[in-house]
């Protein structure tokens, strides 16, 4: 090896060295699960867990319910989804981008084959391969050559940066496919809250269509009273108003039904006379009181169940390969290239023959020279990256705390809540019904019934939105705890959530 070579590979191996050394420190400043183990997570729930239930159930979250009719919206939603349908689009981006990174770890081949024809003037001499022998072609001859082969070229990874970019394109594919079970479970969840919202809705409805019949009834015995001169006329002008008061709270609230009904549709696609029938023709009951799935008392547990929070951990991971792949781009690369085919030649004066061809090189080296300011505002730039990941990341955690919580405290509330608007309404009930005696036997007036109707209504009413801020809690709680994902199944994209 002459001295000028020696001196070069010295050169290069030093180089080498002191970009391995950069790549590792950049990889230990930067380190994602440095940042996840940092993100400070607290140890137990500060809000009231739910009693009973199972871990398990939290998979078989809709079925509990034992609604056909929501399953089956459900489904129509998920089938129909435009987020959906972005989410599976990222899916096939992010294993498009998973493949390239892989391509660029191993050499790329690529196949060529040529053929010509030509016709030399003067006459020159070919050597077909053989020694001692030559052929030499008339002058205007045709010659005819076909070659076929395939050409390698290899960029060597020596400092690992295409070998960290795979590793990210994994964990973005990944992601995307834990997006797609999130999208599942916002679905679902955002078509249970509209169904929830209609059919309580019609709940509050039949409460004041009932409340319309007997103001009806209480307007036809006033009138009854006082055409016989037992009541004075004032009191038929209040059951009148009191009636049509009523009627016009009924149409308000049928209204708002109906507007639910349209949501619906737009979430699922499904027929609205056909919804409508199937709305009509499947009782509804409120969930029973006990738990649908239990909850695990370690918050950080629950944290990792989340979809989000794993597609925020694999921004993480990118954002610290690009920081590598920036900074390896200012240190040499090392390609090899390479080739093996066969030919064939023919032509006037020495026949036909073929034989091998192959090329081993050249090994080319490149690296930058002079870019002013280049590679430091890219790093800069790609560290900044990283820091906003590692934000984002610490945000999402905390707001995946605090859904959770919410949903806890609501939860917890409406069980709180429960015996007592139960109490409220008997009570109000026993109230109205000894108010109606008491004006059926002329001891009370309509002023004194109306007032007591209005406060058993109330109860009524805060007893029917209970329920309906329980179920929604269970759901809200369902979607902070991940939808019931499992990023060990994260192959499996057809599992419903």
């Amino acid at each position: 090896m002459s001295k000028k070579n020696y001196h070069l590979l010295i050169t290069l191996l030093f180089v080498a060295l002191t970009g391995c050394s950069a790549m590792q420190k950049l990889s230990e400043k930067h380190d994602p699960q440095n940042t996840v183990n940092r993100t400070k997570i607290a140890q137990n729930w500060q809000a009231s867990l739910p009693h009973g239930g199972n871990h398990a159930h939290l998979a078989q979250f809709w079925q509990q319910f034992d609604d056909a009719v929501l399953l089956e919206l459900i489904e129509a939603a998920q089938n129909e989804s435009a987020t959906l349908a972005s989410a599976q689009s990222r899916i096939a981006q992010a294993r498009a981008a998973r493949t390239q990174a892989n391509a660029a770890l191993l050499p790329m081949v690529d196949g060529t084959a040529s053929a010509s024809r030509s016709v030399q003037q003067p006459a020159t001499s070919i050597d077909i391969g053989q020694p001692g022998q030559g052929g030499q072609s008339s002058g205007g001859e045709p010659i005819n050559t076909a070659q076929v082969g395939a050409q390698a070229s290899w960029e060597l990874d020596i400092f690992g940066a295409n070998r960290r970019a795979y590793t990210a394109s994994q964990a973005q594919e990944k992601a995307a496919k834990a997006g797609w079970h999130e999208a599942r479970v916002a679905v679902a969840a955002e078509v249970a809250n509209s169904y929830f919202n209609q059919r309580f809705c019609t709940l509050q409805a039949k409460v004041l269509e009932a409340d319309a019949i007997s103001r009806a009834e209480s307007l036809r015995l006033t009138e009854i009273a006082v055409g016989a001169g037992f009541s004075v006329p004032a009191n038929s002008h209040l059951a009148k108003a009191s009636l049509a008061d009523a009627q016009q709270q009924l149409k308000a609230q049928l209204a708002q039904c109906n507007a639910e009904v349209k949501v619906l549709v737009a979430l699922t696609n499904v027929n609205e006379p056909t919804l409508r029938e199937r709305l009509q023709t499947q009782p509804f009951t409120p969930n029973p009181n006990g738990s649908l799935f239990a909850l695990n008392e370690m918050p950080a547990s629950v944290i990792a169940q989340r979809p989000d929070i794993y597609a925020a951990e694999a921004d993480l991971v990118t954002a610290a390969a690009d920081i590598q792949t920036t900074y390896a781009s200012s240190l040499p690369k090392v390609s090899l290239n390479g080739s093996i085919g066969w030919m064939w030649l023919s032509g006037g004066g020495f026949g036909t023959t073929d034989g091998k061809t192959w090329s081993l090189g050249p090994i080319s080296i490149t690296f930058p020279i002079y870019h002013p300011g280049v590679k430091e505002a890219s790093l800069a730039k790609s560290e900044a990256k990283y820091v906003e990941s590692a934000a984002i990341y610490r945000s999402k955690v905390r707001i995946a705390v605090k859904e959770v919580e919410q949903a806890l405290v609501n939860l917890h509330s409406t069980d709180l809540r429960r015996p007592d608007i139960e109490t409220a309404i008997n009570g109000y009930q026993a109230a109205f019904n000894a108010t109606q005696t008491k004006v059926n036997a002329g001891f009370a007036n309509l002023i004194e019934l109306e007032e007591q109707r209005r406060i058993l209504i109330a109860a009524q009413t805060n007893a029917i939105n209970n329920q309906k801020l329980r179920m929604q809690s269970w759901v809200s709680l369902y979607r902070a705890a991940g939808g019931g994902w499992d990023k060990t199944a994260l192959s499996d994209i057809g599992t419903k959530p």
